[in-house]
């Protein structure tokens, strides 16, 4: 077994697969959880859609603590927290993160990562993450490998140090674009799902088709201004570009529903500020049908009448 342990933070789907991952790379893992205690035996179902007849079900002893009785320093963190959550997850478990850690972070959406980087010691390095992979966490201990996907990971501020991801085969030099990608994906796929309570793959239909076309244009014209301030990062994300990326993941997901979907149903906080609303603080007015979508999610009670103009005017 290798040396060195991982502190994973967050025991939701990604949080529970990710430890099981970090376990099976051979790295000693222990888990932070908030609310229910996931036990110290956690299950994973790595069994994907369309193969249940022959689960494949794994168990990972791993030891896991509330943040305030965590006993030992770790310099190796991974954050797979809500975007909101991110900075408060931190400062939890900052008094056991060494001097010179690296410290990852999973998370949805933009604006988290340069917030948590202000918080962070100078000494340490900020990893931010991206994942494509699908989970689903079916009780506090077992999570179910919903999805294939891939992962990034890469120095969210450029080092002079030859740094290196302590996991090598994550580390990308390109963070920023892959960061942009997902969140143009979710800003489409997760404000539209959740408001009209559809299925990912349902934004493809004829119902949604001309919004999606339209949000996605939009989105597409905003990213190759001049004035988006990691236009460096995303000025390849032309209209044809996006709509094949979004439509691609739309129908590898056509069953799914997103997570900002579930957060609504179950009225839960969502991570709209940190994606349509990252976007429309960067935009100075210009993305008109995504602040119409960041408000739908953000006001229940105006919901119904912002659904019915989008349908009608795009």
């Amino acid at each position: 077994m290798k040396t060195t342990t991982w502190l994973v933070v967050g025991a939701g789907a990604i949080g529970l697969l990710w430890t099981c991952k970090l376990k099976k790379l051979g790295f000693n893992v222990h888990l932070v959880y908030r609310n229910e205690d996931p036990s110290n035996l956690i299950t994973l179902d790595d069994s994907l859609a369309g193969e249940e007849d022959t689960p494949t079900l794994s168990d990972y002893k791993i030891k896991r603590f509330k943040a305030s009785k965590l006993n030992q320093n770790y310099d190796k963190v991974l954050f797979c927290t809500k975007a909101y959550d991110l900075q408060d997850a931190y400062h939890a478990v900052e008094p056991h993160l060494s001097e010179t850690a690296d410290i990852a972070c999973l998370c949805n959406g933009l604006g988290a990562q340069e917030k948590l980087q202000q918080a962070i010691k100078p000494t340490q390095t900020l990893w931010a993450g991206t994942t494509s992979e699908g989970a689903l966490k079916i009780a506090p201990n077992k999570v179910k490998h919903t999805g294939l996907g891939d992962t990034y990971f890469g120095q969210w501020l450029a080092s002079k140090e030859n740094k290196h991801f302590p996991i090598p085969s994550f580390e990308v030099v390109n963070i920023h674009q892959r960061l942009i990608e997902k969140l143009a994906i979710n800003a489409i796929i997760n404000p539209i799902t959740a408001i009209y309570g559809i299925q990912n793959g349902d934004i493809l239909s004829n119902d949604y088709e001309n919004l999606f076309k339209t949000a996605t244009a939009e989105l597409a014209d905003f990213f190759t201004q001049s004035d988006f301030s990691l236009l460096e990062h995303s000025k390849h994300l032309t209209t044809d570009n996006l709509i094949n990326r979004i439509s691609t993941v739309a129908q590898l997901t056509r069953l799914n529903r997103s997570s900002m979907h579930e957060d609504l149903r179950l009225k839960r906080q969502t991570e709209n500020e940190f994606i349509s609303g990252y976007l429309i603080e960067q935009s100075n007015n210009s993305l008109p049908i995504q602040a119409a979508l960041h408000q739908a999610v953000a006001q229940p009670e105006q919901r119904e009448e912002i659904k019915k103009k989008l349908l009608n005017t795009v």
